[in-house]
This record gives structure tokens, C-alpha cells and sequence, in this order.
């Protein structure tokens, strides 16, 4: 009597069978005898329930590490076809070497509810326990494609720190061609097009136009949207959402950021987000103008018209108090600590004259605009090479460069492996040499890290004074309200007043503190990254002699 009953079905088997070309040779192991093992296997096993039949014979003569074979890709047809209850192979190495590639096939196998059996293993993927590793090998399937994002994700920013540009779409005045090394692509302007976002910025910051009135004028302009085929099934007009997304990317003052998430997705502090320069549309001042503008136009709050709202901070104070813009009676403006009780003591408001500090820290602004250099060293002594940051960074650049290629070459000594061509004692003996070559570089990457930070800002402090002041200094005279209140959001990071009573009078005094390096702006780079890191590293060297975030000017 039939173990498996009167009404029962026995299980369709499909046979595969692969050997590679040196396979072939060793006897036991070529076709025919898989194929003798493997029909021996289903007629001897009755209580397993199994039947095949000639034409359900799938072979290859291939490698195991490549997918892409023959007999495999029919066999996998017919299971998503639903012919198949199982898949018998003669060892598991049969259907591949990968386990990347294993995993995936078995991910279709249980989508189609196909079992898998193995005789050198002894694997069924049959019942409670089949699903049970059927379920195991979907959670190493789940893991592996985590590792492969985490992989493909520490590529492409070794990629970017290596100079390439890694984005899915090219922006509005750039075009994408070959790194000069061989590897990755990078990022040129357009001139025609990089003429085009520069009138935006002029458009937007010293015209106030805003994001659709832009848009109007380059259509009545007849601006073409793009020189080539990247924006062809766009609509050729331009529109509101276009011209805000290019004055408002950081990519067009020379940063483009690779990544904000680390490999589960989650959002990394900014300081070590992976930024790579790329040539500049528009200047970082001209930008931070842009934003500035863009902020106060979007906020509309009362007290926009006072040049130094939330600027000036009373230091008298446990706990330092801002002041606000306040009119007066008989005219004109004022800056006003109110008053207020604490502590069972009463603090009297505080109050100076508005047009008087707006003048004083204005003409400081002149005269650090005009002529940068002159102003900063008046505080400031000029102690760094000035081609020393920037031969460092090169070493930076090409170790990084060194780093990534070593860490390709790890990964192709494991893909060796997994294809056979090393012994996993050769295998492991290579990895280690790469691992204690990536030690090295590491190391060297961090003393020359250690030498940029320890380098003064002083030389970076003029440089960013420099290139702002060959953008606006010509116009300065020129400045309507609006635009000294923008100037002077970006330049003054606060200005510390105090008072002490002299002969029953108050004499007041105040120090401004401008901010012309790179840590008060906004978001900063530094050949392809971040500088955070470094400048809060000198700012504390400078704190120590007493030079806070760019000059300090006491009224």
C-alpha cells in the first residue's frame, strides 16, 4: 500500500544539474553522474512523495558565480510558471556559489511556493521545518540587502570624497563629463546657462523679484530651460518651483552634498554629512544674500525694518537678553532692553539710540568690505603659509582617493573568493594586507587632518572677506535699507552691550563682533567636505587670544 494514500499527489520535482568546464572531468562529478544520483534519489525516497520526468532536466555547463546561464534562467520560468512543487540539485553549490545569488533564488522559490532539496546537504524545504529555514534564509536574504545598501551607499561617498559627482539628476547649468582620472564623472558650468542663474540671483536679491516674477521674465526672455537633452520632456516654460529650487540649492555656490542619511536611512548630524565642491554659479556671499532675502520676505515679521534686530545682547545680565527695535515718541528709533524684575531686583530698561549704532556698525562694514585685508590684519597677524591649507588638502584628496580604491580592491578579493580563484587561507592572507594598508592611510589621513586643525583661519577669514567684497563693495554707497538690513544679518553675528554708572550717568559701550570665517556661515565645504570639524577645532585657539569669530570694534 502507497505510504502516500489513495487521493494523495506526489510532488512534482524539476532536476538541475551544472558543472563547470574543469568539472567535467573529474569522475563522479560531470552530468551523467549528477543526473544517475539524482533520478536514484526520487525513485529510492517513495515516502518522500517525489516525481520527475526526462523533460524536466535542467543543465548547465557554467560557472557557479555567474547567474545568467541557460538551463538556470528556464528553470526559474517554469517555477514563476507554477510547474514545479520542488527543485532537486545534487549540492547546493549547484544552483550557485553567491549566496547573494542563493538567497534570491530561494526568495522565488518560497514567493512560489516551490521547495528546494539538496542530497550532499540533506535540505528539504518541505513542512514546518522547511518553512522555518525558509524563513531563516529570508531573513539572511533581508540582511544581505541591507549590507548591498550600506555597501552601495559607502561607494558612492567614497566616490564623492574622491571629487565625483554622484547625484541622480544634473542641475540647470552644469553638464556631467569624465574625471580627468578615469573614474566617476564630475560636474562643468555652462557659460551660457551659469550667465543665466547669475541674473536670477541679481533678479532676486537687488531687484526683489520674487520666485514666479523671475520665472515670468526668463519666459518673456524666451530663456531656453536647458542646451541639452536632460530636461527634453519638461515643459520649456519656466515656473515659480524652478527658480526657487535653483536660488535656494547650495549647489550653486560650489557644494553639493552626497548624503544626509547614514545606511539605515536615518538623518546624520550635519557635520558629517559628505559635501564635494563643485564650480561655484554664484558666490557664497551672493547666495547667503539670496537666502537672507528669501527669509525675510517669507517671515514678514515686525521689527525687519531695524538693520541689527536681534543683533544686540545685553551682557550686564546673568542670563544675556536681546534687544528689539522700538519707535519713539518724538521720532526716530531706538534699541530697547525692556525692563524687568528677578530675584526680588529690579533691572531698568535699557536703551540706546538706533540711527547712532546702526551708523557705527555700518561704516564698519565699509570698511571691512572695501578694504578686507587692511581691516582683518589691523586685528589679526598673518601667521599660516597661505599655500599650506591647500597643499594639505591635496594629500587629503588623493589619500582619500587611495582609501576607496583600496577598499575596491578588498571587495574584489571576496568576489575572487566566492568565484573559486582563491583558497579562503589565500583569500584571507590578502584581505589582511589590505586591512593593514587601510590602517595606514587611515592614519595618514588623520595626522593631516590633525595638521588643518591645528592651522589658524586667519587665512580663510580673509579669503571669505575677499570674495565678498569684490561682490558688493562698489554697491555699498548704493544700498537701500533692505539691502544693509541683509549685509548686516550675514556680517554681524551679535554686539555685546554694557553700561556702568559714572557721576550718576549711565556710560554705555559695546563690542561687534563680526563674522567673516567660514563657521558662521551657514553650511560650510572644504575640498569636498565639511569644515565644521576644523574651524571649531581653531576657534578655540583663537578664543585663547582672544579673537572671537572674525574682529571685535568697541563703540
Amino acid at each position: 500500500m502507497s505510504v502516500l494514500g489513495p487521493n494523495r499527489e506526489k510532488r512534482r520535482v524539476a532536476i538541475y544539474i551544472r558543472v563547470s568546464t574543469q568539472e567535467q572531468k573529474i569522475e563522479g562529478y560531470g552530468l551523467e553522474a549528477q543526473e544517475k544520483h539524482l533520478n536514484d534519489y526520487v525513485e529510492k525516497n517513495e515516502t518522500l512523495g517525489l516525481q520527475t520526468k526526462p523533460q524536466w532536466l535542467y543543465t548547465d555547463v557554467h560557472t557557479g558565480s555567474d547567474l545568467n546561464r541557460e538551463g538556470l534562467n528556464r528553470l526559474r520560468e517554469d517555477v514563476r510558471a507554477g510547474k514545479y512543487d520542488a527543485v532537486l540539485v545534487w549540492k547546493i553549490d549547484r544552483l550557485s556559489r553567491s549566496l547573494k545569488h542563493l538567497l534570491m533564488i530561494f526568495e522565488e522559490f518560497q514567493k512560489n511556493e516551490v521547495s528546494f532539496i539538496s542530497i550532499q546537504e540533506n535540505i528539504d524545504f518541505r513542512g514546518p521545518i522547511g518553512n522555518l529555514i525558509f524563513q531563516i534564509f529570508g531573513a539572511i536574504a533581508q540582511f544581505e540587502r541591507e549590507l548591498i545598501k550600506g555597501r552601495t551607499q559607502m561607494g558612492r561617498i567614497a566616490s564623492t570624497e574622491m571629487g565625483n559627482f554622484t547625484g541622480t539628476s544634473i542641475p540647470y547649468g552644469y553638464k556631467k563629463v569624465s574625471n580627468d582620472h578615469g573614474k566617476g564623472s564630475r560636474l562643468i558650468l555652462i557659460p551660457e546657462e551659469k550667465k543665466w542663474v547669475k541674473q536670477m540671483y541679481e533678479w532676486y536679491v537687488y531687484e526683489e523679484l520674487g520666485d514666479g516674477q523671475v520665472a515670468g521674465k526668463l519666459n518673456d526672455l524666451k530663456v531656453p530651460k536647458t542646451n541639452h537633452k536632460r530636461l527634453k520632456k519638461a515643459s520649456p516654460q519656466w515656473t515659480h518651483v524652478m527658480v526657487r529650487n535653483i536660488v535656494t540649492n547650495p549647489l550653486y555656490r560650489g557644494e553639493f552634498v552626497a548624503n544626509r542619511t547614514d545606511e539605515l536611512n536615518n538623518l546624520l548630524p550635519e557635520h558629517q554629512w559628505t559635501i564635494v565642491a563643485i564650480p561655484a554659479s554664484v558666490s557664497e556671499f551672493t547666495f547667503l544674500q539670496a537666502q537672507e532675502a528669501r527669509k525675510r520676505r517669507v517671515s514678514n515679521m515686525a521689527g525687519t525694518d531695524y538693520l541689527l534686530s536681534g543683533k544686540l545682547v545685553d551682557m550686564d545680565l546673568e542670563r544675556p537678553k536681546r534687544f528689539v527695535g522700538a519707535k519713539r515718541f518724538k521720532g526716530g528709533f531706538s534699541y530697547r532692553r525692556k525692563q524687568f524684575d528677578k530675584g526680588g531686583k529690579h533691572y531698568p530698561v535699557f536703551e540706546i539710540a538706533g540711527q547712532q549704532m546702526e551708523d557705527f556698525v555700518w561704516e564698519k562694514i565699509i570698511e571691512a568690505l572695501t578694504n578686507p585685508e587692511i581691516f582683518i590684519e589691523q586685528y589679526l597677524k598673518r601667521e599660516a603659509d597661505p599655500t599650506r591649507i591647500e597643499k594639505l588638502q591635496q594629500q587629503l584628496m588623493m589619500l582619500r582617493e587611495h582609501k576607496a580604491n583600496n577598499e575596491l580592491s578588498i571587495e574584489r578579493i571576496e568576489n575572487a573568493y566566492e568565484e573559486g580563484a582563491y583558497a579562503q587561507e589565500k583569500m584571507e592572507e590578502k584581505v589582511a594586507e589590505r586591512n593593514k594598508k587601510h590602517v595606514e592611510i587611515e592614519s595618514q589621513m588623520q595626522d593631516i587632518e590633525d595638521q588643518l586643525s591645528i592651522i589658524s583661519a586667519k587665512e580663510i577669514e580673509i579669503a571669505k572677506l575677499k570674495e565678498a567684497s569684490e561682490q558688493v563693495k562698489h554697491r555699498l554707497k548704493d544700498y537701500d535699507r533692505r539691502q544693509k538690513k541683509i549685509i548686516c544679518q550675514i556680517f554681524v553675528d551679535r554686539v555685546e552691550m554694557r553700561r556702568r554708572k559714572v557721576h550718576n550717568r549711565w556710560k554705555v559701550s559695546g563690542d561687534v563682533f563680526f563674522r567673516f570665517n567660514p563657521n558662521k556661515f551657514e553650511k560650510e565645504i572644504e575640498m569636498g567636505r565639511t569644515v565644521k570639524k576644523l574651524v571649531s577645532a581653531v576657534k578655540g585657539q583663537l578664543e585663547k587670544k582672544n579673537v572671537v569669530d572674525g574682529a571685535g570694534e568697541r563703540t
